[in-house]
């Protein structure tokens, strides 16, 4: 399922808006509206930009380590409306975002400009956000700002088809005798975000009859290694694949298992749960949930 960061504002082009308090008269660096902290951003009224200004300035704090993007409402009206992120000196960071070429929809609500702001130092850092008002529209501008992670995680479980079935160890191998493999295409599966990455990812399924010193065995597409559960278990498995392995979430998958009992066995109902993270900006800014 995907979502949407819903709005509870309306954004009017007119000379009046409904807000109980508002931000106004921030239209330098020296009188930039202070947030503290990032999240405070979310607590924030809507912002005037009053008739003969022609920006609206916004500082605030981004711990070390953190990715975020900002959120600034926009109107059809507002053509040249540009938001642009600035270091503590004022300096511009990066590229700036414009209306209309760099438009948004992402709520299906209203329109908005996003921007990234990464601290990827090991201290806190302060930042700049700053709203211009172009060229094409004079009266004043209303709008609001909103903030999150733009770095995110999801889960989801998938089930395999078919059974995997064992002929069992008559031979006495002390590696084990595997068995056939079972396949599932996430390829197209639209409840993962495109370029997803794996962090964690681990198997079930229901051996018959279950016996000791059974492995569970995955392989992604992508490498062509076969990973061996971490855990002797029957119905379960887990793996030492992390983020730095680097696997796409939406790609297939390979399940077989090993074991060391003479007897033969199946495994029914085996399935794969993935976590991965994402970048919204990756995903114009949509949430994924599963």
């Amino acid at each position: 399922m995907i979502i949407t960061i819903a709005l509870v504002f309306t954004l009017l082009p007119q000379t009046q808006v409904l807000a109980a308090t508002t931000i106004t008269d921030n239209y330098t660096k020296d009188t930039a509206y202070t947030f503290g902290s990032w999240n405070s951003i979310n607590a924030s009224p809507t912002v005037i930009l009053a008739e003969g200004a022609n920006e609206s300035w916004f500082k605030f704090n981004v711990a070390s380590g953190e990715h975020i993007y900002i959120r600034t409402s926009t109107h059809k009206d507002y053509d040249g409306m540009k938001v642009q992120v600035k270091d503590s000196a004022g300096v511009n960071i990066g590229g700036s975002r414009q209306n209309p070429e760099n438009i948004i929809d992402s709520t299906g609500v209203t329109p908005a400009l996003y921007i990234d702001v990464d601290n990827t130092t090991s201290s806190s850092k302060t930042f700049y956000l700053v709203v211009s008002r172009g060229n094409n529209f004079e009266s004043s501008m209303y709008f609001n700002l909103s903030a999150a992670n733009w770095i995110r995680t999801g889960t989801g479980t998938f089930a395999f088809s078919g059974t995997a079935t064992n002929p069992g160890n008559s031979g006495l191998n002390l590696n084990g005798v595997d068995s056939n493999v079972l396949g599932l295409n996430l390829t197209n599966n639209t409840s993962i975000p495109n370029k997803a990455k794996v962090y964690r990812i681990g198997t079930s399924g229901t051996q018959s009859p279950s016996q000791g010193n059974v492995r569970h065995m995955i392989m992604p597409a992508s490498s062509n290694l076969w990973y061996k559960s971490v855990v002797s278990n029957a119905s379960s498995g887990s793996y030492s694949i992390s983020l730095t392995d680097d696997f796409d979430a939406k790609q297939i998958w390979y399940f077989k298992y090993n074991a060391l009992a003479t007897a033969k066995s199946t495994m029914k109902n085996v399935s794969i749960k993935v976590d991965w993270q994402y970048d919204m900006n990756q995903t114009n800014y949509q949430i994924f949930l599963k």
